[in-house]
């Protein structure tokens, strides 16, 4: 292991050390944090509470992206380096599997898992311009795939109901993690289980471990996700 591997495993252990705490707090501090969001409270909750953890987070997860890029060669073998492709990016669905059908005529695509499937290559003859995809994480996915990022961030705003500029950031941390951490879809596929499970604590460390999303824009998030969820029930 090089220095920056290092480097990266102290940074990665307190960034998700902080995650924790900082979820945590928020959640023992739910009433007050809503309060001082309507203007109800003048005890300044939410800056005290990143003051406290959210700040230090912030840093950590900046001296993550500003280490040096890793430049050594691998040691793998080509076939073990094609095997952890394929496990660590999302991959075009090609084939029929057990339940895609139905996760994809899902009525809230958004959280219908991880299923991607290949679009044509082509128009259709004398097709007319279709208006635009629907917002779904399929969708997401496969922007971030081919690379359009900026897309992907819209699609993920409308997704999560955010601005634009936030989908857009948490689009780019979610593929920078995409590219660069081994395991990390198999992560980002655990999401829909936990809402499903009702593991708040859960949702919102994948949150932000996927798409860096943390305090009081993280519950907006989770809430968001829980009624997309109920409406399809």
């Amino acid at each position: 292991m090089n220095d920056r591997a290092r480097a990266l495993h102290v940074l990665k252990d307190a960034r998700d050390i902080l995650a924790r705490r900082l979820t945590e707090r928020v959640l023992e501090m739910t009433e007050e944090i809503l309060a001082d969001a309507r203007g109800d409270s003048y005890m300044n909750d939410i800056e005290n509470v990143y003051e406290a953890l959210g700040m230090r987070l912030s840093h950590v997860t900046q001296m993550i992206s500003n280490l040096p890029p890793d430049l050594e060669p691998t040691t793998t073998s080509k076939h073990a380096s094609a095997e952890s492709m394929r496990d660590d990016t999302f991959t075009l669905a090609t084939e029929t599997t057990t339940g895609a059908d139905a996760m994809v005529a899902d009525t809230t695509p958004a959280l219908a898992g991880p299923v991607f499937v290949a679009t044509p290559a082509l128009p259709a003859p004398h097709q007319e311009e279709s208006p635009r995809s629907p917002a779904s994480f399929q969708r997401f996915a496969t922007l971030v795939q081919s690379g359009d990022v900026e897309e992907a961030g819209i699609t993920l705003a409308e997704l999560f109901e955010l601005p634009e500029d936030r989908g857009i950031a948490c689009a780019e941390y979610f593929a920078g993690r995409l590219h660069s951490e081994p395991g990390f879809v198999k992560k980002a596929m655990q999401l829909r289980a936990e809402l499903l499970a009702g593991s708040h604590n859960a949702v919102m460390v994948l949150l932000y471990e996927c798409f860096g999303l943390v305090g009081l824009e993280s519950i907006g998030v989770m809430q968001v996700l829980h009624r997309r969820l109920s409406w399809g029930s």
